[in-house]
């Protein structure tokens, strides 16, 4: 078998898209990392550490955007020489690019439903620290030792505006801006509460308020899981389209009217086709949140102003 540049450059594009497939299944199997701690073997941690350069990040090597740049650009060149597709070339580079994108359908409810788990236990601890004769804003700062990770700059900004000055009502709504959810409007006007009202009960009322925080937060979480389902199943429809276009690109005679120019339109047509369908199921499993009843801070009218002589 004599070895030419065409065979090459067909065993080149036919590596690529082998590899690009390994890469889609990859991404939709093991895109978001478990919550369940469980010990890795030996052989596990030196695999693992090979390809994620920071074991203490979930962010894998493919994951990254200039590997996954260059990454587009072979298969892209790849599928381009072999097949002469220059439209197919740039939806290669343009499929391998957006694959977070593609593969990642979870949406911001996780990291939402995590920063109120973190307010709950906040206020919970806020209940325990503050004490008769400890002023609000005291145990708010001392609570900065203990602040989860998910909610600690956001706190550490509230700290820094008390510190400057700010009115308290004020530094109370523009956290609640901060993190934008209904649940923490009820925080804020609690908080705002105490400062007109210097009650006794304030570590009874944070006490509550937890509870009625980690209620919620097991409510989203339920319905986060069922939402979890259709998504797996999106995950894996787009592992099977990309892997069929994958496969027909090779296959020959049956791809040959993709060779002209109707056919290069047609190829376009059906990936903007492709992508607003992936927009249109991602719209509608957005569900709208519960609508704020604290109104937006004046952030400029938030901060103590110097009494002239």
């Amino acid at each position: 078998m004599t070895l030419t540049l065409s065979s090459l450059l067909a065993a080149l594009a036919g590596l690529a898209a082998v590899g690009g497939l390994v890469v889609a299944v990859a991404g939709g199997v093991g895109w978001a990392p478990s919550t369940t701690v469980r010990r890795r073997s030996r052989l596990e941690r030196k695999i693992r550490g090979f390809f994620v350069k920071d074991t203490r990040t979930p962010t894998s090597w493919w994951a990254r955007g200039q590997v996954r740049l260059a990454g587009a650009v072979v298969a892209g060149l790849g599928v381009w020489l072999f097949t002469g597709w220059l439209v197919g070339g740039l939806l290669t580079v343009a499929v391998v690019t957006g694959l977070p994108w593609l593969l990642n359908t979870s949406g911001s409810g996780k990291s939402q439903i995590e920063k109120l788990e973190a307010i709950e236990e906040w206020v919970r601890r806020m209940s325990d620290i503050h004490t008769v004769g400890v002023s609000l804003e005291a145990t708010i700062q001392r609570s900065l030792e203990t602040v989860p990770k998910a909610i600690r700059e956001d706190v550490r900004l509230l700290v820094s505006r008390q510190q400057a000055g700010w009115v308290p009502e004020h530094a109370y709504r523009a956290f609640a801006d901060d993190l934008n959810d209904a649940m923490v409007d009820e925080v804020a006007a609690l908080l705002i509460l105490h400062v007109t009202d210097r009650g006794s009960g304030l570590s009874k009322a944070l006490r509550e308020l937890a509870g009625a925080l980690q209620h919620e937060v097991l409510s989203r979480r339920e319905v986060e899981a069922d939402r979890q389902k259709p998504r797996t199943n999106d995950r894996w429809v787009t592992i099977f389209c990309l892997g069929i276009f994958g496969v027909t690109a090779f296959s020959g005679t049956y791809v040959e009217p993709y060779n002209t120019v109707t056919g290069q339109l047609v190829l376009v047509f059906v990936a903007i086709a492709f992508v607003l369908v992936k927009v249109w199921m991602r719209r509608m499993a957005i569900i709208e949140p519960a609508p704020r009843f604290l109104s937006p801070a004046d952030r400029s009218g938030g901060q103590k102003t110097e009494e002239t002589p």
